[in-house]
This record gives structure tokens, sequence and C-alpha cells, in this order.
């Protein structure tokens, strides 16, 4: 903006100071919206443009949190296997889900790769508590066969965190199981909605596998 340096020591009239100041006043305030109506123009420009709209339309559904639904909608039996070890040694028996809750959940690394930069690394699924019945099969985890062990249970700071038998706690949540007698636990699975087929579920990849679970209502 110009300064203009007023001589006081001439004799002008208040009533023409008055007048000159407010059209320097008028001319700067001007000066202002026009740049502000550039600015307000380039951004609805750019926010009219495809490339905007598509990650707009990214962000939206991948922050629109699915419909409630009831704790029977799902067999959660395929995705609760994928939290126990892929040797075998522990066996499901039996397993229910305790409800679905709809969440925002972030994206694991390896689904974060080729993501563009302003595009969300979230999605929309849901939570499900369950409680399942274990067995610990000890045939693969150790040549003999001990008289017990400790299950490592999923914890509220990790839930995804995987169950698994150890010889030791390590301040993680545990309890004692015998070769061949059941254990009920609790637990919570998380899972994706699939883009592709709105009536199912993508596990996270708790083992590095696309597993579905397919929604009945």
């Amino acid at each position: 903006m110009d300064i203009l340096i007023i001589p006081f020591y001439m004799n002008y009239s208040p009533c023409y100071l008055a007048l000159l100041t407010l059209g320097l006043a008028a001319s700067c305030q001007s000066k202002e919206e026009k740049a502000n109506a550039a600015l307000a123009d380039t951004l609805e420009a750019h926010a009219e443009s495809p490339a905007e709209q598509a990650r707009m339309a990214a962000q939206k559904a991948a922050y629109a949190l699915p419909p409630a639904r009831s704790a029977t909608a799902v067999d959660v039996r395929a995705g609760v296997q994928q939290l126990l070890p892929e040797e075998g040694y522990l066996e499901l028996v039996s397993v229910k889900g305790r409800g679905m809750q709809p969440i925002t959940i972030g994206l694991p690394p390896m689904w974060r790769i080729g993501i563009k930069p302003g595009y969300p690394k979230v999605g929309p699924g849901y939570k499900i508590p369950f409680e399942a019945v274990l067995r610990w099969k000890p045939t693969g985890y150790v040549e003999t066969k001990p008289k017990s062990a400790l299950l490592v249970l999923q914890t509220p700071k990790d839930s995804l965190m995987r169950f698994h038998i150890s010889e030791m706690s390590v301040g993680s949540k545990v309890v004692p199981v015998r070769p061949g007698e059941p254990v009920t636990v609790q637990g919570v699975l998380y899972t994706y909605l699939d883009r592709d087929n709105a009536q199912r579920l993508l596990v996270y990849p708790y083992q590095n596998k696309q597993v579905y679970l397919s929604l009945s209502n």
C-alpha cells in the first residue's frame, strides 16, 4: 500500500483532510477486497475441479460410520481364527460375538502404500467384542508335553495383539492353561466394510491374509 505524507503545516481545512483520509481508507479497503475476492475465486475453482471433488468424496466415504447392527449379523469365527497362532497349537472350540460397534479405523501400514497425498488413511468398519473358548494342543509347540503354560491374552491397550502361549509372563495379561483343557477368553476383532461388497466385512490382516465375513442383515 502506498503511503501518503500529508504536510500539516499547509493550510488545509479539516473537512478536506477528513475527505482525503476517507479516500485512502476506501482505496486500501478496495485493494483488500479485490485480493480476498480473487482468493475466493481460486478456492472455488479448485473445489470444483474433478481431482478435488474425488478427494473430498474419498474423505467423506472414509469417515462415514456404518449402520448399527446386532451381534448376530455376522459369524466372527473365521476372523477370530486369525488371532490364533499360525502354528495351530491353539484350537478355537467356540466363539460368540458380543456386539458390533461402528468405528473409523486406521488402515494397516501395508495398505497405505500408494495412497495419494490428501487422501484418507482410515476406513469405516466395526469393532466386534467376542467371547471364545480355546484349547491348547501342545503338538507343534514343543516336543515334550508340558503340564501347564500361560495363555497370553489381548489387552485393552493393544487389542490388535494375537493370542499365544508363553512359558513366562513379561507384563502381559495371562491365564494358566493345561493341554487339552478349554479356557474361556474375551477379545476384540477389527473389521472394515468391503468397498466392493457392502454385504461383507474385511478382517484386519492380523496374519497378512484377506479374510472376509458375510453380513446376514
